[in-house]
């Protein structure tokens, strides 16, 4: 099992927001380390699918939205 430390900066890794001296370091230890590279790739992979996930509402979500919004304009 990973450290926690180690698990951020895997995630700051993945997104790019990793120091360049820490990149470097971590870059190093992913070629040592086989656990440390299996749970980079799986958090690489999370990424890509989360990234392709739906961002927008379903159409049901937005008729029961306005329908909502009518009905609290006809109260008025």
């Amino acid at each position: 099992m990973i450290k926690t430390s180690t698990q951020n900066e895997l995630i700051q890794y993945v997104y790019n927001e990793l120091a360049d001296d820490a990149r470097e370091q971590l870059e190093t230890a992913l070629t040592h380390d086989d656990e440390l590279a299996d749970n980079c790739s799986d958090l690489l992979l999370l990424q890509r699918l989360l990234d392709g996930a739906a961002k927008s509402p379903s159409q049901r979500t937005i008729n029961n939205i306005l329908n909502y919004s009518k009905s609290l304009s006809l109260q008025s």
